[in-house]
């Protein structure tokens, strides 16, 4: 009954929305001018993608509402007439009047796309038919038969060093016989060239000298190609000069620790054959560190990758507001220019802070009020380091509070005791990252305090990939509670022999993103964690004499698997150490349909197994299911494992499997939304959870329990971050059956969730 009656309102709602939409579209109308309402494209022959096509049309018709009616349209159409500065102006979208400039520009462009996809025969005509002020426009492609490439030419000289180069790189082209025309491939040959060719040392060389020419045959619709290669032109008294293309080899490395026209004292410092140019006494930098990251040498031969791994490097300490290099010649002869490479480093700011205040995203404290302050300094040591400090603190509406300090400490080099910069590839950007951490947690039932501390190393081995090591990472967790409401919060993930715990880990993720944020193309990424912890105490437990856990009355208590729980006395408390082992896979693709939608799709899979001198993980290892960023249609930590009975309980897993499909979308401006669906669930291991079966991971019954939401979001862009907030409806939950319940799709059985950020 709930179905039927919410599916009623929402036809009620469309039809209000076409109805409201399609009155008085001509008001904003003059005379003579018609609203563009409809463009269609026909294509004849070989057919391309609508669309491509579609970003070629100079002119488009409003947009649509869920591709039915214009809604934004409609709203400007409520501003009076006449009313320049209108509140529904501003949010809405002004008619699209028909252009027939426009038109005709679309035409060409459809034409010349045609033509550089090897269609060189293609005419396009436009047909525009026009009926009570509305405009549609017919374009009609009729491209012919596609060309192919024939014979390709390189007059190369036998005795030029740089020809054969081209020469050699030509052989793994994809330009050849029997391929079709494509300008973009070309255009993508010329760039790769380039870039090969300026990383074999010919520093002055770019795409620009490249030219294609193309000589076509109508009749057998074949193409031949001529590879032409400019020399480099010199004006020398107004008589043109043409000069060979010659590698380079770097002479001089000046970096210059200033602006370029600073007028007071300068000193110059040589170490690692590199210039160091100051002023004042003392350089601001380590010059030791800023060696470390200039990967260019002297002596050496031009190599465009270095450069720009040299920049990667140095804008990477984000202790210089500019960075330039630039490079040129002081001596030459018949094949090689001697080089001065001239960096310059123009210093920012040393010390800067950030206050954030926000609606709570913190899984375990619920709705509420969160807010940091951090204070950072980049230049500490004078080795550009980076320290920051941070305060935390939570309040919500439930009795619940968080409160925390964290200290940062990343240091741009590798900091041990072996020379491990020599093992890893000197084109790597390390950093060695010092944290530590307190926090207290209270709760109603209990207060939990945390410290802890990690020392931990982070390079790039290539700008898409980035690799962290944790050598170890050491955390105290103390309870405070009673055992009886400690129970009654979690039943089977808290006891009160796990209360005070010592979490000592080791961990190594691997994360690859080749997202490239000035351009707009599909992407992907992945991380991969793997953590282990105790294996080492464990080895040490018995030689040493680790006390054993006991029961009150001083009884050895064995676990199910048959061993004792061996502790480390700290703080006068008994407290167990952890021994388990976790990894977690996480991928995400992102297609970018336009600049204004897109589709993004997420797949993350995680297992944590305890063993030896504990048959359970830690509580806060573990896996949640629900929140801001995972199955949105429940709070998190109140995503039931397997398929449980639901109560009142804080829920976590040892395996968890979530995948998340998201449509992106602009609504208004900066205001953007999106529509998603959520699946997955969490489920305990049988090992480490003998007494709730309901809860453990069944290879033959799992799907049944996999738990599925579906909603909707706004996002609003402040260009620093995005405020997004999501409406989750969960239709499949696994502890009240397998059946679809599409009438929890109401505002009633909703979850809202507020965060920063895109949820993945």
């Amino acid at each position: 009954m709930k179905v039927r009656l919410n599916f009623k309102i929402y036809i009620l709602l469309i039809s209000i929305i076409i109805c409201f939409t399609h009155c008085s579209t001509n008001k904003h109308l003059g005379e003579n001018q018609y609203l563009l309402s409809q463009i269609r494209v026909s294509q004849t022959g070989s057919k391309i993608k609508n669309k491509e096509l579609n970003t070629l049309l100079k002119q488009k018709p409003n947009k649509k509402f869920i591709g039915i009616a214009p809604l934004y349209l409609g709203i400007y159409n409520l501003a009076p007439e006449g009313e320049k500065e209108s509140y529904f102006k501003r949010i809405g979208e002004a008619p699209v009047i028909l252009n027939y400039r426009l038109t005709r520009k679309s035409a060409s462009q459809l034409e010349l796309y045609y033509k550089n996809n090897g269609y060189f025969d293609t005419e396009v005509i436009f047909n525009v038919s026009t009926k009570m002020h509305k405009a549609k426009i017919d374009y009609v492609i009729n491209s012919g038969d596609k060309y192919k490439i024939n014979k390709v030419f390189f007059n190369s000289d036998p005795n030029n060093e740089f020809h054969q180069h081209i020469k050699s790189l030509l052989r793994n082209t994809p330009i050849r016989k029997g391929k079709s025309y494509n300008f973009k491939t070309l255009e993508t040959e010329r760039s790769r060239i380039a870039d090969k060719l300026q990383k074999l040392g010919y520093y002055k060389f770019n795409k620009e000298y490249i030219h294609f020419l193309a000589d076509t045959n109508k009749l057998e619709k074949i193409v031949n190609l001529n590879i032409i290669v400019k020399s480099i032109e010199r004006n020398d008294k107004g008589t043109i000069i043409q000069e060979k293309h010659k590698k380079g080899v770097i002479g001089l490395i000046n970096v210059h620790l200033d602006t370029k026209n600073h007028e007071t004292f300068k000193d110059t410092v040589s170490l690692q054959g590199i210039n160091f140019i100051y002023s004042g006494l003392i350089p601001q930098f380590n010059l030791d560190r800023l060696a470390e990251k200039i990967i260019i040498r002297k002596g050496t031969t031009y190599n465009k990758s270095y450069v720009d791994n040299s920049y990667q490097a140095l804008s990477e300490l984000k202790n210089f507001k500019k960075i330039s290099f630039e490079f040129t010649p002081i001596s030459s002869d018949s094949e090689k220019d001697v080089l001065s490479a001239d960096i310059y480093l123009i210093p920012g700011k040393k010390i800067a802070y950030t206050i954030e205040v926000e609606a709570t995203t913190n899984p375990e404290l619920k709705e509420g009020i969160s807010g940091s302050a951090s204070l950072s300094h980049y230049n500490i040591f004078r080795g550009a380091e980076h320290l920051q400090f941070t305060f935390k603190g939570s309040n919500n509406f439930n009795n619940i509070k968080e409160n925390g300090v964290i200290m940062n400490l990343a240091i741009p080099t590798i900091i041990s005791p072996v020379k491990l910069n020599s093992v890893l590839n000197k084109n790597s950007r390390t950093k060695t990252i010092f944290s530590t951490s307190i926090t207290e947690q209270q709760r109603p039932e209990f207060t939990r305090n945390s410290i802890s501390a990690s020392y931990n190393y982070q390079w790039k081995s290539k700008q898409v990939y980035q690799h962290k090591l944790s050598l170890f990472n050491l955390s105290y967790v103390n309870f405070q509670g009673d055992s009886a409401d400690l129970s009654n919060i979690s039943e089977y993930l808290i006891a009160k022999n796990y209360s005070n715990q010592l979490i000592p880990t080791s961990s190594y993720t691997f994360s690859f993103n080749n997202q490239n944020i000035n351009k707009l193309k599909n992407h992907s990424f992945l991380r991969i964690h793997i953590e282990s912890s105790g294996n080492i105490l464990s080895n040490l437990a018995e030689p040493l004499n680790f006390n054993k856990l006991k029961d009150e009355e001083g009884n050895e208590i064995i676990q199910a698997n048959g061993k004792p729980s061996y502790t480390l006395n700290l703080w006068q408390q008994e407290n167990i150490f952890t021994q388990y082992i976790k990894t977690t896979i996480d991928y995400r693709h992102y297609w970018e349909i336009d600049k204004k939608n897109s589709l993004a799709v997420r797949a993350m899979g995680g297992i944590i197994y305890a063993y030896g001198n504990t048959d359970q993980a830690p509580f806060h290892k573990k896996f949640i299911a629900g929140g801001a960023n995972d199955l949105r249609g429940w709070k998190a930590f109140k995503r039931p494992a397997g398929s449980i009975a639901i109560t009142d309980s804080l829920y976590t897993g040892g395996l968890k499997l979530i995948s998340s499909i998201e449509y992106r979308f602009n609504l208004i401006k900066k205001l953007k939304s999106a529509v998603f669906l959520d699946a997955g669930n969490i489920w305990e291991i049988e090992e480490n959870n003998p007494k709730y079966e309901s809860a453990n991971f069944n290879k033959k019954t799992f799907v049944d329990q996999i738990a599925v939401d579906v909603g909707f979001g706004l996002r609003y862009d402040f260009q620093y971050f995005i405020f997004r907030a999501d409406l989750g409806f969960p239709i499949r939950e696994p502890s009240e059956g397998s059946n679809w319940q599409w009438e929890k799709i109401n505002f009633k059985d909703s979850q809202l969730n507020i965060g920063l950020g895109y949820p993945f």
